[in-house]
């Protein structure tokens, strides 16, 4: 496979400008020249974002990744006989504007495309049967009783339970964080864990006895103090006209590549930072780079070392910060050895005890249905996740599950997969909190920014990278004693 991040040219631009510079006071370089520039620790989406946003306001910036290619876990691989495989998202939501924007600033609106209409199929494994998902839903939340209740996605009563969500009075807002689960059961019902919890927390790949709401799902918090139910708040909102998810034609690698061809900054590639300071870095090399300040986007287990000595508060928060794991097997294979129609987009699979003594899977997306051009003609892609198990395993349980389930027939014609263990942030309870410990920790001008701290998805992490980099800016410009 070839082509991580949607080109295969590496960018490293002025790898040689930057040693030996000295910081005169005011943030200027000795002998009045121009400010010094901003310093991005990280080339993922939030550092590309955070370069694009300086740019954009005629700030000059170094950008350090630690690796060859920019992207992070965002990185799309063309396989030589015609595959598109996705490491990580292969989509993101349009109710957060901030990743449409920006790729839309740098000339991606050829690229865009949304999940096919015509295969939005989607299944809900509960114990050894495959259930249609329930009809007329906004995430996990039902817009009309009857087609619920006819689901069987909860037994009789816990459907009837879960419905009776809209006559459980809110809870007074104090402003306390609760766990999901505890939020689910209080309105839903114990039961109803069984089928949000793949839908919800699925997507943090969090213990839903330890996610925060308000960090993961500060929506249906409002919704419960503005409407006094959740599912009478989802009724009362209309939804947005339009597709719900884009992706782009090549992948969503595409985006981290268009973002970094736009910037004329420096951008060095393999290049690892040690420390952060309050006025630069200190490079894996021994070399010493000034700034007017510092956006660190790597992940919290990376940024935790390097504000160790210069931050130690700051750094003691950032390590406690906790994550989780998983893995994602791609499995590829000719559609003649399916018995059945694979045009879905795949499976959830229910919480309940029963359904996980059987599978540790946790969903299947149907890669080649879902999204146009993730397949040649005549062939079918799948990515099957699990959670924080070895590779091997998953890969061997997948293949079962896929036989399982679609009947399929012989072994894949290939697979490959993507390895998260301990590299999805978990937000426990109490975590904007944590979050709001960490920036008190550190002077204005050095930030923490990315999917460790405000969010997991593409449009989170625009938004942090930008938002970053307009604070730097800012305190930059403000005045001190």
């Amino acid at each position: 496979m070839t082509d991580r991040s949607g080109g295969t040219e590496a960018k490293r631009r002025g790898c040689n400008g930057s040693s030996g510079i000295h910081m005169s006071a005011g943030g200027e370089r000795a002998g009045g020249a121009a400010p010094l520039p901003v310093l991005i620790v990280g080339g993922g989406v939030t550092g590309l974002s955070a370069a694009w946003e300086l740019q954009q306001r005629g700030i000059s910036y170094v950008l350090f990744e630690a690796g060859d290619f920019f992207g992070g876990k965002v990185q799309t691989e063309h396989t030589d006989d015609g595959f598109l495989v996705e490491k990580a998202a292969d989509a993101f939501i349009l109710g957060k504007p901030w990743a449409a924007e920006l790729a839309r600033e740098v000339g991606l609106e050829s690229e865009f495309i949304h999940p096919r209409e015509e295969t939005k199929k989607l299944y809900f494994l509960r114990g050894d049967e495959l259930l249609d998902f329930p009809p007329n839903m906004k995430m996990f939340v039902p817009l009309d009783d009857e087609s619920f209740l006819r689901s069987g996605v909860l037994s009789p009563e816990g459907l009837r339970r879960f419905l009776a969500e809209q006559d459980v009075p809110p809870r007074p807002d104090t402003g306390e964080d609760e766990s999901l689960a505890a939020f689910v059961i209080r309105r839903f019902g114990e039961e109803a864990l069984d089928f949000i919890v793949p839908l919800a927390a699925g997507i943090y790949v969090a213990n839903p006895y330890e996610l925060s709401m308000k960090a993961a799902f500060p929506q249906f918090l409002a919704l419960e103090q503005k409407y006094g139910s959740v599912i009478r708040g989802s009724r009362a909102t209309p939804r947005a006209e339009g597709p719900i998810f884009m992706s782009f034609g090549g992948g969503m690698g595409t985006f981290a590549a268009a973002v970094a061809a736009k910037l004329t900054g420096e951008l060095r590639l393999n290049t690892p930072v040690l420390r952060v300071h309050p006025g630069g870095v200190t490079l894996a090399g021994g070399e010493q780079v000034r700034g007017s300040g510092v956006i660190v986007t790597v992940p919290a287990w990376y940024a935790a070392p390097m504000l160790r000595l210069d931050f130690p508060q700051a750094s003691a928060e950032v390590g406690a910060l906790r994550a989780n794991g998983s893995v994602a097997i791609v499995l590829a294979y000719r559609a003649e050895q399916f018995p059945r129609d694979m045009a879905l987009h795949g499976l959830q699979v229910s919480a309940d005890a029963e359904t996980q003594a059987r599978t540790r899977m946790k969903a299947i997306t149907v890669h080649s249905a879902k999204l146009r051009g993730r397949a040649p003609d005549g062939h079918v892609l799948l990515r099957v996740f699990f959670g924080d198990i070895e590779p091997g395993q998953a890969r061997a349980e997948a293949v079962r599950e896929i036989e399982r389930l679609f009947g399929v027939q012989g072994e894949p014609l290939w697979h490959s997969y993507a390895d998260w263990r301990g590299k999805n942030p978990a937000y426990q309870v109490g975590h904007l909190d944590h979050v709001a410990r960490i920036r008190t920790a550190l002077p204005p001008q050095v930030r923490v920014a990315g999917a460790s701290y405000t969010g997991v998805g593409l449009p989170d992490c625009v938004n942090a990278g930008r938002t970053a980099a307009r604070e730097v800016v800012g305190a930059s410009l403000t005045p001190t004693a």
